[in-house]
């Protein structure tokens, strides 16, 4: 996966790996966790205690910083840089240059103004946490990362067969006629038991082919479990829907119908000088 700056790594029961884009990698040893950075001009890896092993190239113009709970080690390029280093708790650090490493490792107190430089080739060790008690680390004092154990190989040739001895029930010589049966069996005799995990994966079981597989054309067996007559469709069809008119008594027809007008009766003289009399005097 992607690591960006201001992650923090840890490796568990075995190493990690953590691979740089400019080429090279660190190794994380087991049980060790260590944060990593960006910075301006390089790299910057903290490692508070454990083990780790640095294999890169350093071509460019920069440089990386390895921080520890008491140094500050400064990694100067261009420059190939192969070693490994442990701190335990008491703040004792040990350096080993490995084959390959060309380049100066700076170490410089945190708390004080101490510096030291490590040459290559050159192994040290410092005692809780100080440069000034720095001592030759031996080689057979392991530094970074544990050897991993050596593989037990199985010997090939088998245990020989322990011979049941003679008159034990049920006992079966490597001498006996495969052909003759078998002796009759016993109350609470057990001819072979086993334990063993088994372990089912539902992923297996699309590859998995069967032992036989029978094909069997249905269309040559009689239709027994499905027995029916043959009945023709019966398709409807669609006709205009009906509506009947209903019919209500003449006498309520002429009833809702409006009576004709009558027609005005004609004014004789003196009708309409009333008439007149009585639009003058609003009457």
């Amino acid at each position: 996966m992607s690591v960006v700056p201001g992650s923090e790594l840890a490796a568990g029961i075995a190493p990690g790996r953590l691979k740089l884009y400019r080429g090279g990698e660190v190794r994380l040893c087991p049980h060790t966790s260590m944060s990593v950075n960006s910075g301006r001009f390089g790299l910057t890896f903290a490692v508070n205690t454990g083990s780790l092993e640095v294999n890169y190239s350093w071509l460019q113009r920069g440089a990386d910083f390895l921080m520890t709970p008491d140094f500050s080690i400064q990694l100067q390029a261009p420059n190939r840089y192969h070693f490994e280093m442990g701190i335990n708790s008491k703040g004792d650090t040990c350096v080993r240059t490995l084959p390959g490493n060309s380049g100066y490792l700076q170490f410089s107190e945190l708390m004080t103004a101490a510096t030291h430089s490590i040459r290559p080739g050159e192994s040290i060790v410092f005692r809780n946490g100080k440069l000034e008690s720095s001592v030759p680390l031996p080689a057979t004092e392991p530094c970074g990362c544990p050897e991993p154990p050596p593989m037990v190989q199985a010997s090939a040739q088998s245990p020989a067969t322990q011979q049941p001895p003679t008159g034990t029930p049920g006992a079966i010589t490597s001498n006996r006629d495969q052909t003759q049966p078998l002796p009759p069996d016993y109350p609470g005799q057990v001819h072979v038991e086993v334990d063993t995990p088994f372990v089912f994966s539902g992923k297996s079981v699309a590859s998995v082919e069967p032992y036989s597989v029978a094909k069997v054309q249905l269309s040559s067996l009689p239709n027994v479990f499905f027995v029916q007559e043959s009945i023709d469709p019966v398709v409807l069809q669609e006709k205009p829907a009906q509506v009947s008119v209903r019919e209500e008594p003449a006498a309520q027809v002429q009833a809702s119908s409006p009576p004709p007008s009558a027609k005005k009766a004609k004014k004789g003289f003196f009708g309409k000088l009333k008439g007149m009399f009585s639009g003058i005097f609003h009457r």
